[in-house]
């Protein structure tokens, strides 16, 4: 008998049935339309609704489908929810993925250093934050070349100083060559490489923790109040950080894909980091351990390791040794042949540096961040994995110890947040993963494990932890952001409009702030000829300064108003009736 049912057209392959039910439904599940007779040869028009003949139909030819397309999707391949029809929960997830909270995180890091961005240098550390936005102003308006940084001391133009590698205050240069003089400008270059420097933060946890301690570690690292302060200060320290952590996670990315570009990366940010701050030259010794680690006794015949430290190394070198021969402002010169390594060994065990390390450190990293930072690093040496992370920890020990227990400035310390967040990251981790092993884990009586309320516990102190240090970092950052030396920005306006820009001063504070400050170059006093104030006004005479500024009327080095009297005898006094007066030297 004659079946009148519409057969499924053959493939040749001896499966036909089967093989136009794979077409059509490959079909239907992508479209969600089943393809007509004059497309496919699955269906034919009949005038009625078409049939279509399923897998089983051989057996039972009277099954059919009175709505084959529809069943299809109703039954095995169901329509995705649109945004209207998914709950709280799945848009959660959607919004708030392991590539999306990263992302977030650094937007929110990025949030927290927007207030007060305008403010002007002249607030905390103005002495640093100034020399280094008048050095920006220098490029612009005196010689537009990073190779040759000028201070507005001591004396006239030229003023070259041995300094950094520029980076950051010719890209203010920049800025300002653009869009004007800004202190939002010039804040926001150091913001960005923070920013920068924070991505790299979470790339090195991602590589050795769960996404979620690289997280924690990403927002513990910018929330430090060191690096609140810092990231936003018109200083180097932002660009140094940058290129320090990403000499390190290009270097680690070599060493497990070993790709020439990350190894050439490696090296451009290592020769940059040490270019921007000498102290970066510590990354290299995680790197060194990293590579015999990996090539053992042959990790001296690897050329591409010799080419590596040759880039590193080398450009630092010819740049500090050629700007020594270039400048002439002796006072930032040498700092490390003058002051550090005469005491580098015996420094760190003098009381000086034991009372610095003891005040400073945890108003840097919060007594809660040094804590569970070394918990991570008791755990490193317990469960001995993660040797480079471990090395570059002890390495930032040794330049603390060398380094910053002579130069004593807190900003000195901030290369060792990146270890100190990476730390803590690492308890975080240690402590999901004792939640998420069944023999370590406790069981109840059902032979359940208490993963889920290890890893909730976990998040919770995680969370904790970042709270109490925000609200540290709070306590430390709020009464000194946003501060501003009205006094000597006042002392700085009147200077302005008494004298001239090519006018050489001369200013009773030892700070360069105020010169700075008042868009000047000249001298500060006790420079010169420290020890008798008379001899070194005479000094500044003959070399063409022409106005003396005290500080509201304050002069360094004269306690017994010696030079102070020289003034009033000798020199006539503007703004006389006002307490930011200035003398006419000439």
């Amino acid at each position: 008998m004659e079946n009148n049912e519409h057969k499924l057209p053959s493939n040749g392959t001896g499966n036909d049935g089967q093989a136009g039910y794979t077409k059509q439904a490959r079909h239907t599940r992508q479209t969600g339309y089943t393809r007509q007779a004059g497309h496919t040869g699955h269906t034919e028009h009949t005038g009625q609704a078409a049939s279509i003949r399923y897998p089983d139909a051989r057996s039972d030819p009277d099954r059919r489908s009175p709505a084959p397309s529809e069943a299809l999707k109703a039954a095995e391949y169901p329509l995705r929810p649109t945004v209207k029809q998914m709950n709280v929960r799945s848009l959660w997830k959607r919004l708030f993925t392991h590539r999306t909270l990263p992302v977030l995180a650094l937007l929110f890091l990025l949030a927290i250093r927007l207030p007060h961005i305008g403010d002007s240098p002249f607030g905390y550390d103005s002495w640093r934050q100034s020399d280094t936005e008048a050095m920006a102003r220098n490029f612009v308006e005196h010689r537009f070349n990073v190779l040759y940084p000028q201070l507005n001391y001591q004396g006239p133009m030229p003023n070259y100083a041995q300094l950094e590698l520029q980076i950051t205050t010719f890209l203010i240069a920049i800025l300002y060559k653009l869009f004007g003089y800004s202190y939002i400008a010039a804040r926001f270059v150091p913001v960005a490489f923070f920013i920068g420097s924070a991505w790299f933060v979470y790339r090195i946890a991602a590589r050795r923790y769960s996404a979620a301690a690289a997280l924690f570690a990403l927002l513990m690292y910018g929330l430090l109040p060191l690096n609140l302060l810092y990231s936003r200060a018109i200083m180097p320290e932002s660009a140094a950080l940058f290129f320090y952590t990403g000499a390190f996670y290009w270097f680690s990315e070599w060493i497990a894909k070993e790709k020439r570009s990350l190894l050439l990366a490696a090296a451009l940010f290592t020769s940059l980091a040490i270019c921007e701050k000498i102290p970066t030259v510590f990354v290299g010794v995680p790197m060194l351990v990293m590579v015999i680690a990996k090539y053992r006794g042959g990790v001296f015949k690897r050329l591409e390791l010799w080419g590596f430290a040759l880039l590193s190394l080398l450009p630092p070198y010819v740049y500090y040794a050629w700007l020594g021969t270039l400048a002439e402002s002796t006072f930032v010169s040498g700092i490390a042949s003058k002051h550090i390594v005469p005491r580098f060994a015996t420094a760190a065990w003098s009381a000086e540096a034991r009372q610095f390390f003891a005040t400073e450190m945890p108003k840097a990293f919060t007594w809660t961040g040094l804590v569970v930072a070394a918990a991570g690093l008791i755990l490193l040496l317990v469960r001995r994995r993660d040797f480079p992370l471990l090395v570059w920890t002890l390495a930032i020990a040794a330049e603390l110890a060398t380094i910053v227990a002579v130069i004593r400035f807190p900003y000195y310390m901030i290369f060792a947040g990146p270890l100190i967040a990476l730390l803590s990251a690492g308890v975080l981790e240690l402590w999901t993963k004792l939640g998420g092993e069944p023999n370590l884990r406790r069981r109840g009586s059902n032979g359940r494990g208490f993963s889920n309320r290890s890893r909730l516990a976990a998040g919770l102190c995680a969370v904790a932890v970042l709270a109490v240090i925000s609200a540290e970092s709070y306590r430390q950052v709020v009464p000194v952001i946003g501060i501003q030396n009205e006094e000597l920005i006042r002392q700085a306006e009147v200077v302005e409009r008494l004298t001239v820009p090519d006018d050489l001063i001369v200013t009773g504070t030892d700070d360069p702030s105020l010169l700075n400050a008042s868009r000047r170059t000249g001298w500060r006093v006790t420079n010169s000829i420290p020890g008798d104030p008379v001899a070194e006004l005479d000094y500044f005479v003959r070399e063409g300064a022409a106005y003396f500024v005290p500080l509201k009327g304050y002069i360094d080095g004269d306690p017994d108003g010696l030079l102070r009297r020289t003034l009033e005898e000798r020199y006539p006094k503007l703004e006389a009736g006002s307490e930011y007066y200035i003398y006419k030297l000439r």
